[in-house]
């Protein structure tokens, strides 16, 4: 008889990050699996947008194009597309994954952006940040009521509400005494996660083990969320860390014999500081300003310009930590470069030659076209500019990739580094989206018997047959390899 798979996918944590958290011991059961079981780190690359509604989507159905961002402007049906609070995803998720086999298809797909053909969600879906209101699923009250109902249960929970209270407010506290910025937004969801989310989607996969459901895939995000707010190298976000390696323990114990573990991880995550934090200008301010009679709007922001009532226009900007889209949001098309430079001819130029920002990048009619303060950048001389961030290549078709997404603005655009930090283009302490350093270099942690082999995958849809094939292997299901 097989086994059955259960995914545990923990948000945010790059895979040097897991090598330094092992070898400080801040995760001490991982580590015994490496040490005991032969556990291993296989790195990946996630790709661009190094975001987790993109990876996820190449994790869970192999296939995450047209997902461009966290949040970004849908054209033909006028509606911004974001995740998390509010999430519209709905209203285009007819669109996607048409003749996907998904990962966890008859199974259990808990606390993911994505239902994932999955049997069972048990009330928690990450895609609504709100329980309970997909269609088929329980409401999150039956698992959670259970989950209280039990003394130990209740006394944890209430124990580790107390200490995280106490714990986030005091590290906000400090951090703002020593003149540091913690992302005041991501506080509240940092502690909601930790001490709510966390606890019953734990629960909700122990139901779902108890249940036999196979394969099972559970999201983690408070690690994500408290380097969001903190960063990610900060006291509080290496403390989650042990919450995260406790919650892998009570997991795999009830493995017995009938799972077998897989920890993976989305992304990565880098020091950040938000765009207006020198001079309090937001992006949106300087593109009304190279736009007048434009309406311009930040997605998840402020708007700036003409009122939209009497503007000649509209621009949409939406971002996702150091990446951001820019879109001529009344367009029914994206538009090429050579447009854009016809239309608007100063648009392009003055958005890279703003000092904060690192790249622009444009769809030409024939080729991709990037820009940055030192000119127009095309062909090879594009990876000459590259290299200082990731492997030329590698990058170069990654973000080749994401320049013939339809969804994506009219112009992309990231923010630049100083020395290790990023500028975001949203209000972070910690942040990913773009490229550079940890934010593209996740990790799947599994055993070495498996022969698992990560190295040529360059963006997360590549994942997606290597874990397929490893759920049908161990529950012993003879597949035929893709060609």
């Amino acid at each position: 008889m097989g086994s059955s798979l259960v995914i545990l996918h923990i948000d945010g944590l790059g895979a040097d990050s897991l090598e330094e958290a092992l070898s400080e011991g801040l995760m001490p059961f991982t580590k015994h699996l490496m040490d005991r079981e032969g556990y291993t780190i296989h790195p990946y690359r996630c790709g661009v947008p190094s975001t987790t509604p993109f990876a996820q989507a190449g994790i869970l159905y192999g296939d995450n194009s047209e997902i461009p961002s966290f949040r970004w402007w849908d054209r033909e049906r006028q509606v911004l597309v974001q995740f998390g609070a509010r999430s519209t995803f709905k209203n285009v998720a007819d669109k996607y994954f048409q003749g996907c086999r998904p990962l966890t298809e008859g199974g259990a797909c808990i606390a993911a952006c994505y239902p994932a053909g999955a049997a069972e969600d048990f009330g928690i879906a990450y895609q609504e940040r709100s329980y309970g209101e997909q269609k088929g699923s329980r409401s999150a009250w039956r698992v959670l009521l259970p989950y209280l109902a039990n003394p130990v249960h209740l006394g944890d929970w209430v124990w580790h509400t107390v200490v995280s209270i106490w714990r986030t407010v005091s590290m906000y506290l400090r951090a703002r005494l020593s003149g540091r910025h913690p992302a005041r937004p991501y506080v509240l969801t940092d502690a909601l996660q930790e001490i709510f989310v966390h606890h019953l989607t734990r629960f909700a996969v122990e139901k779902a083990m108890g249940g036999g459901f196979t394969p099972i895939y559970a999201g983690f995000y408070a690690f994500d969320e408290t380097g969001h707010a903190f960063g990610p190298a900060d006291k509080q976000s290496l403390r989650v860390l042990r919450h995260v390696d406790r919650t892998i323990e009570k997991i795999a114990g009830m493995r017995g014999g009938s799972y077998e573990l897989v920890v993976l991880s989305d992304h990565g995550q880098i020091e950040t500081d938000p765009f207006y934090r020198e001079d309090g200008v937001h992006l949106g301010k300087l593109v009304a300003g190279w736009m007048p009679g434009f309406h311009v709007v930040e997605m998840k922001g402020k708007t700036f310009g003409a009122h939209r009532e009497h503007a000649k226009g509209r621009i949409h900007l939406t971002y996702s930590g150091g990446l951001g889209h820019l879109y001529l949001a009344d367009e029914s098309h994206r538009l090429s470069y050579e447009d854009l430079e016809t239309q608007f001819p100063h648009l392009v130029t003055n958005l890279a030659s703003q000092p904060r920002i690192a790249l622009v990048m444009g769809r030409g009619r024939r080729e991709d076209i990037f820009c940055s303060a030192g000119g127009v950048h095309r062909g090879d001389a594009v990876k000459n500019v590259l290299a200082g961030y990731d492997n030329a290549e590698i990058l170069y078709e990654q973000l080749s990739r994401l320049n013939s997404f339809q969804q994506a603005g009219d112009l992309v655009f990231f923010g630049t580094f100083k020395g290790t930090i990023q500028v975001n283009f949203e209000n972070q302490a910690g942040g990913h989206g773009a490229f550079g350093g940890e934010q593209g270099h996740p990790f799947v942690f599994a055993k070495r018997e498996w022969g698992i082999d990560t190295t040529h995958v360059h963006g997360a849809h590549q994942l997606h047959p290597i874990l397929s094939s490893l759920r049908d292997r161990l529950s012993g299901i003879q597949t035929t390899p893709e060609r």
